[in-house]
C-alpha cells in the first residue's frame, strides 16, 4: 500500500490561516429510527430490535468525522498484557521485526513478546476494529494514519468501513518500526479533518482524532531515542491548533512507559479539549476506546414501560447511534428511550408498537445479538469486566493528574529507535 503524503508546507499554510471554529454546546435530541411509531410487528422472538440516534439540536449536523491516529513505533511490538485471540490477525512471523532489549549496550534478545497477535500494535488495531463495528456509515466517516519516524496517511476519510478494515489489517502486517513522531501524526490529522489534504472537506461535522500511543514523543528533536522538552512542546502546540480548529484529540496512553511520562499525552488532550485515557495494560484498549462519546451524551436507557423491563442488550456507539434488544408482550407496548447529556440534561422519546408472536425471526435482532456476543467474547479474553477496566482507568486518570510530573526525563533508548 502506498501511503498518501501531505507536505509540511501545506500544513504551515493551514496553520497560518487557521481561524477558531469552536463548537457551541447543544443539548441532545433522541431519534428512534426503528421501529416506527405505531408499527405492528409479528415475529418469533419475544424481544424486538430498537435503534436510533442521539442527535444534536434541530438544525445542527449529525455528521461525525473520526481520524484514527495509530502509533506504530518500535516499542509497539511488545506484549500487550493479554492474549487477544483475534482470528483474522497475521501469523506470528508476519511483518514484525525482532525488536531487541539492550542493557549497557548488550542485546538480551527479544522482549516479552509471545507473538505479534498479542502485541501492543495488535491491541491498537483490535480496538480500532471494535470501534468501527459500532459506528454508522450513513453519517460517520473514518480515516486512518500511522506515525513512527514520520506520519503516513493510509486512508482518507471514508464511509467505506470495509476499506478501513483492510487498511487496519495492512497496518498490522507491516508491523512496528522506528521512533515516535507524535507531532506529525496530530498535524496530519488536522490537515485531513479540515479538508486541506486528501480527504473531502465537510464543514458540518463533529471532528475528532483518536490517538493511540504506548509512549511519548521522541521526534523530531530526540532522534527517536529520547524524549526532549522541545518534542513535548511541539506536540502540545499541534494539539492547541487542533483545539482552535474545533478538533478534539482523544488520547489513549497505553502501558507503563506512556503512563510514567504522560506530560505530552495530558497536554494534547487538555489543549484540544479532548480526553486523556490512561490504560495500564495495553490490551484493555479494546474495552475503553468505545466509551468516548462524540455527541455529548454518556447514558441511554431503553425501557418497555408496558412490561416495566429494560432492554436486555443495549449499546451506545461513539457517534451517538444506539441499538438494543427490548422484551415485548403481545398487544400494545410503549417503548421509552431516555438519554442523558454530559451536562445532566435528560431527554425522552416514546413510541408505541403492537406485537404478535409468530412468523419468522427478526434478522436485525439476530445480527445485533450475534455481534454483541462476539464483542463480549473479545472482552472476556481480557480476564476483566468492562466495569473493572473503566474503574482502573478512572483511578489512573486521577492519580496521574494529581501527582507531580516527573522532573527527570526518561533515559535515552540504548538500541533501535522506538
Amino acid at each position: 500500500m502506498r501511503p498518501f503524503q501531505v507536505s509540511l508546507a501545506a500544513f504551515c499554510v493551514f496553520a497560518l490561516a487557521l481561524v477558531f471554529a469552536g463548537t457551541a454546546r447543544a443539548d441532545p435530541k433522541v431519534q428512534i429510527l426503528s421501529p416506527k411509531d405505531g408499527s405492528s410487528i409479528t415475529q418469533e422472538q419475544k424481544s424486538i430490535f430498537v435503534s436510533g440516534k442521539i442527535a444534536r439540536e434541530a438544525g445542527r449536523s449529525d455528521n461525525v468525522d473520526i481520524f484514527l491516529v495509530i502509533d506504530v513505533s518500535g516499542s509497539t511490538a511488545l506484549y500487550a498484557g493479554a492474549d487477544l485471540g483475534e482470528a483474522d490477525q497475521p501469523p506470528q512471523t508476519s511483518g514484525f521485526p525482532t525488536p531487541q532489549i539492550y542493557i549497557g549496550g548488550m542485546s538480551l534478545g527479544g522482549p516479552p513478546l509471545r507473538n505479534p497477535r498479542n502485541s501492543i500494535l495488535a491491541a491498537e488495531v483490535a480496538a480500532a476494529r471494535r470501534l468501527l463495528l459500532q459506528l454508522n456509515h450513513d453519517t460517520t466517516r473514518v480515516g486512518v494514519l500511522t506515525f513512527s519516524e514520520k506520519a503516513n496517511l493510509l486512508q482518507p476519510l471514508t464511509r467505506d468501513f470495509e476499506q478501513v478494515r483492510r487498511v487496519l489489517a495492512e497496518v498490522l502486517r507491516t508491523g512496528p518500526y522506528g521512533g515516535t513522531n507524535m507531532v506529525e501524526g496530530i498535524r496530519m490529522g488536522i490537515t485531513e479533518l479540515m479538508g486541506l489534504g486528501t480527504s473531502e472537506k465537510r464543514i458540518d461535522a463533529i471532528k475528532v482524532q483518536f490517538l493511540l500511543t504506548d509512549g511519548f514523543p521522541s521526534l523530531p528533536i530526540g532522534g527517536g531515542k529520547r524524549m526532549t522538552p522541545e518534542d513535548v512542546a511541539l506536540t502540545i502546540n499541534a494539539a492547541r491548533l487542533a483545539g482552535k480548529a474545533g478538533i478534539k484529540v482523544h488520547v489513549f496512553a497505553l502501558g507503563d512507559e506512556a503512563l510514567s511520562y504522560p506530560a505530552a499525552a495530558i497536554g494534547v488532550a487538555r489543549e484540544s479539549g479532548g480526553t486523556y485515557t490512561p490504560v495500564t495494560r495495553p490490551a484493555d484498549a479494546l474495552a475503553v476506546l468505545e466509551n468516548i462519546s462524540l455527541v455529548g451524551v454518556d447514558y441511554v436507557q431503553v425501557v418497555n414501560q408496558t412490561l416495566g423491563q429494560k432492554a436486555t442488550q443495549l449499546r451506545l456507539a461513539a457517534d451517538g447511534f444506539f441499538s438494543s434488544a427490548v422484551p415485548v408482550t403481545e398487544g400494545k407496548n410503549q417503548i421509552d428511550v431516555l438519554a442523558r447529556a454530559s451536562d445532566g440534561t435528560n431527554r425522552r422519546e416514546s413510541i408505541t408498537i403492537y406485537y404478535k408472536p409468530g412468523g419468522q425471526k427478526s434478522l436485525d435482532l439476530e445480527v445485533f445479538l450475534e455481534k454483541e456476543k462476539n464483542l463480549q467474547l473479545q472482552v472476556d479474553r481480557l480476564g476483566k469486566s468492562p466495569a473493572e477496566i473503566q474503574r482502573e482507568v478512572e483511578r489512573n486518570r486521577e492519580d496521574t493528574l494529581r501527582r507531580p510530573q516527573p522532573q527527570q526525563l526518561p533515559p535515552p533508548t540504548d538500541g533501535p529507535a522506538r
